[in-house]
């Protein structure tokens, strides 16, 4: 049974009211000022006694139960406090004997509804301190960069951005995608953009429909046959063929060759789609001034830019979607390499992945920094494809990256609530799953293709 979520400020009332939370308690003999305890979890003198009050507004404004850690619990209570009026007054958190904040009730309890923004510094500070990191008190920015061996050995200082987002509760029930809009030039090329699968180099794409019993690849046209079984049992033979030979075209020796469509969404919307050529792979960086792709001798990798933010109404989500592109740096690589697609970050800003836009695993996949990170293999795409001819899903043939944000989401929001993904398509891969998909699993049960397939699989 479902329970109503209680009002903020008479539950906090009789709290602080029964002493029953350590550190919880009224500072004045007006009772307009209390002090909560906001230790940092990373403390060695951390205990459950300093999350109690958090984690119980966390139960009854959850139905009961505590949704996330206490991280997310702290965060929630904090904004909670904001938007009903609470003003902090003094911020001890530092304290190395009582580290505690004291905040004000509010004077007007109808004044909240303009204060949920909070002061940009003091939302920057909160943040910073979640994950421990100096704060300086003339300029307190929302990204903080550490030193290359600092980043490689504090994965909580990676996560500087992640806490700025989580702490906006940008969520399901946010406004959604209406609120961007791309810019005139990123519209043009978005209603421009190729649909489907892309050929390879020097391979004529043949279109696969159909209709009831006869089967339109594209094809040079076979002669018409009386019986209708037999006209699908040719569709077969040619829908297998057709597949065996595009499977062939993907090896080059040992190397799987296949071209890459890159979209980029903003708050779930599309701003760019770009298809790279080069077998190599690509390489994703903010150079908004850069027209096409350009090659990076060292590494064979074309660099693709993110695009210029265009217009988005709520301006918080602006400026953190603005500081993630400013602070990407040398951005995200994924590539080919023989029969692994891998993937490395080489920028400032954390970037995940998964292999579904709906992946609700709660389990964040964050692309490594140290060394390229084997994302998905050949063979493993091969295998889903023997997979579906058994009756079961097709493979996956794309690639989901969410820059700055974890992925997949450890609360379940959805991809199109994230500010940067990019999907990445192997158009290879594509292509072979939209002959299959196409045809159905019963025009693939051929000797011929299954063992071409299990052929492959052993090369790769």
């Amino acid at each position: 049974m479902s329970h109503s979520k209680p009002l903020l400020i008479p539950w906090l009332k009789v709290k602080i009211d029964s002493s029953i939370y350590p550190g919880v308690f009224w500072t004045n003999p007006e009772r307009t000022e209390f002090s909560i305890p906001w230790k940092h979890a990373l403390r060695q003198d951390s205990s459950d006694t300093d999350i109690l009050i958090f984690k119980a507004w966390a139960e009854v404004s959850g139905n009961g139960r505590a949704q996330g850690d206490p991280s997310v619990w702290k965060r929630n209570f904090r904004s909670a406090l904001r938007a009903k009026g609470f003003k902090l007054v003094a911020d001890n958190k530092n304290d190395t004997a009582n580290p505690h904040k004291v905040f004000h009730w509010p004077d007007d309890l109808g004044s909240g509804a303009n204060s949920s923004a909070g002061s940009q510094e003091q939302d920057d500070n909160d943040l910073f301190e979640e994950y421990g990191l100096p704060i300086q008190e003339s300029q307190v920015p929302c990204l903080f960069i550490p030193e290359e061996n600092v980043l490689a050995q504090s994965s909580a200082s990676q996560d500087i951005l992640q806490a700025c987002l989580e702490g906006l509760n940008i969520g399901p029930g946010a406004e959604g995608t209406a609120g961007f809009e791309p810019p005139p030039e990123q519209q043009q090329s978005q209603n421009q953009a190729a649909i489907g699968g892309h050929p390879l180099p020097g391979q004529q794409q043949y279109p696969v429909t159909f209709k009831g019993a006869v089967c339109e690849t594209g094809l040079p046209e076979q002669p018409a046959h009386p019986m209708e079984e037999d006209v699908g049992g040719a569709c077969d033979e040619q829908l297998a063929a057709h597949f065996i030979d595009t499977l062939r075209e993907t090896r080059a020796g040992d190397h799987f060759k296949t071209q890459f469509k890159v979209s980029v969404y903003y708050r779930g919307v599309k701003v760019k789609e770009q298809l790279v050529e080069n077998e190599a792979g690509i390489r994703l960086v903010y150079r908004p001034d850069l027209i096409g792709t350009d090659l990076d001798y060292e590494s064979g990798l074309s660099v693709v830019s993110l695009p210029r933010l265009g217009t988005m109404l709520d301006q918080t989500q602006a400026s953190l979607t603005q500081r993630i592109l400013d602070k990407l740096g040398d951005g995200l690589d994924v590539g080919v390499s023989d029969n692994v697609v891998y993937g490395q970050r080489r920028g400032e800003i954390r970037a995940f992945w998964s292999l579904s836009k709906f992946d609700h695993s709660t389990q964040p996949q964050e692309v490594s920094k140290l060394q390229p990170q084997r994302l998905y293999m050949v063979k493993d795409f091969l295998q889903g494809i023997l997979d579906f001819i058994g009756g079961r899903e097709g493979p996956p043939s794309s690639l989901f990256f969410c820059l700055g944000e974890k992925w997949p989401d450890p609360d379940n929001r959805p991809w199109e609530k994230k500010l940067i993904t990019v999907e990445v398509v192997l158009t290879s891969m594509e292509l072979l799953k939209t002959i299959a998909v196409a045809g159905g699993a019963s025009s693939l049960q051929s000797v011929e293709l299954q063992m071409s397939l299990e052929e492959m699989m052993e090369l790769y």
